[in-house]
Formats: C-alpha cells, structure tokens, sequence
C-alpha cells in the first residue's frame, strides 16, 4: 500500500484521506457487538465519533481531530487502541500509523514469556464472580489480560490492547476521570513502575513501559525525579470521576492480589464504597 501526502494512492483524485478512511472504517463496525453501546432508539449506522472516543479513552474533540486531519502528537497507545475499536487490518494500521504521525507502527514489546497463557478459564471465572465489582487482570508490564463485564463499563478502552500505565499517563481522559490525579494516581503509578524495574531489570516490556511514558509525560518526568519506589496499592481509597457514574465522583477500594502460580500477573477489584469517608 502506498500512502503519500496523508492518501492513500489509487482511490480517485489522487487517493482516500485519512478523515474518509476513518469515517468508513467507524461506519462499518456493528454497535451492537460492543458492550454499552446499544440503546433503545439508536440510529446511528456503525460508531460515531463519540463512541470511537469513548471507547479509545480519549475526549470527542481529540478524535475529532484526528478524523478531521488536523496534526497532533498522537501516540502509538492511542493508535494501536484506535486500531483495535475500529478492527483494522494490518495494512489498515499500517496506514493509519503512516497518515497521522508519518511512520509505520514499530514493533511492539513482547510481555514475558507465558504471562499471558496464565489468564485461564479458572482465573476469569473468578473475575465474574466479583460483579457488580469491576475487575481486572495484568501481566507484569501492565497490560490489561482479562476483564469482567463491569470493567468495560466504567472503562471500555480496556478491552483494546490496553495498557493500563500508558492509559493513565498519556489519555487525556486520565487526569479528568482519575480524581487528584497526580497525588493519589500518578506517583503511586511511578513509584510502582520503579519497583518492578528494579524487580525485573532485564523485563523488555518494562523498559518500554518506562520509556514510553517518560518521553511522553512531562509531567511524569518531573514525578520520576523523586525517586518514589512504591509496591502495588492495596486496600487503598481513591476517586473516580467517569462517564458511566455520569461524571458523579466515586470512591473505591483498590484491592489487588497475585495469583499463588505467579507472580507476574496482578488481580485488581475495585469496590465501589461511596459511603465511606475520603481518607487524609
């Protein structure tokens, strides 16, 4: 496939833009497949830009930009998500990644050999079992592995090669839908992030992690400097401000485990306790 000058040759007048390519690839994706997107009186043929954002983890105006043409500093995280809601193929990505940021996707970080085969029939079913809660499962770089039905509703970017680290230092929903984001979040995220590089030195995957936020975040930067070593929260209290509580702040309890087999992969439920008092 060749892509010159954001087209991509052989359509007429030169070749399909971007902005058309991704009108025609959100048209194409049946709603109804799709968690928490039906309605009753839905009209709208495929996804609307609104429902692209939702479920990218980014805002409608951000999205908007991208379909529109406009030039942006669009991460591989957002992209590699974008490809995922809209089922691109690879040439597809291919040229997406070549029409907005100017280069073809680089190969991706492997995660640890076998992390991924550990998300088992057993382990989901435990992830069912803790509905209403949300719950969730990662490997040891952060990638969302498995999920129940309540976590897509709070949060449907994850069920698209999600990253859970990368969502909440480079979406620009994060600092909104994390409540005082940099204290409660982003620290204890860096902190956690140094205490697994320091456990794992040698962990590609991580080292991509690192790089990909710091090089991104200045803000996350500026956290990294105070050499924060954190282990994972557990039991902790933190807000949330979503879309699916209709922008209501939330409170939850994070209570995160390891599966006796491994301990590379982390089980995280979030237990809604809006009752409960914030903690000082």
């Amino acid at each position: 496939m060749d892509v010159r000058g954001g087209r991509v040759a052989g359509g007429e007048g030169g070749g399909e833009s971007l902005p058309e390519l991704l009108q025609s690839w959100r048209r194409r994706v049946n709603p109804d497949e799709i968690p928490g997107l039906t309605s009753p009186g839905r009209r709208a043929k495929g996804l609307t830009q609104r429902d692209v954002a939702r479920l990218t983890g980014v805002s409608e105006r951000w999205y908007g930009a991208l379909e529109r043409g406009m030039e942006a500093k669009y991460s591989a995280d957002f992209l590699d998500r974008l490809s995922s809601v809209l089922g691109l193929s690879r040439a597809e990505r291919d040229a997406l990644y070549l029409m907005a940021v100017g280069h073809p996707p680089v190969v991706a970080a492997v995660p640890e050999a076998g992390a991924a085969a550990e998300m088992d029939e057993v382990l989901q079913r435990f992830l069912d079992g803790q509905a209403p809660d949300p719950a969730f499962v990662t490997d040891l770089a952060w990638n969302v592995i498995g999920y129940n039905e309540p976590l897509l509703d709070w949060f449907p970017w994850a069920a698209h090669q999600a990253n859970q680290m990368r969502w909440a230092f480079l979406s620009p929903e994060a600092r909104e839908q994390l409540v005082n984001w940099e204290q409660d979040w982003a620290r204890s995220y860096l902190g956690q992030i140094r205490y697994e590089r320091a456990r794992h030195p040698d962990h590609e995957a991580l080292q991509q992690l690192e790089r990909d936020i710091l090089m991104s975040s200045p803000a996350a930067r500026q956290m990294w400097d105070r050499r924060e070593v954190v282990e994972h929260a557990d039991g902790d209290l933190r807000k949330l401000r979503l879309p699916h509580h209709r922008g209501r702040e939330v409170g939850v309890r994070i209570m995160a485990l390891r599966p006796m087999r491994s301990d590379l992969l982390r089980v995280i439920v979030l237990m809604e306790t809006d009752s409960e008092p914030a903690e000082t």
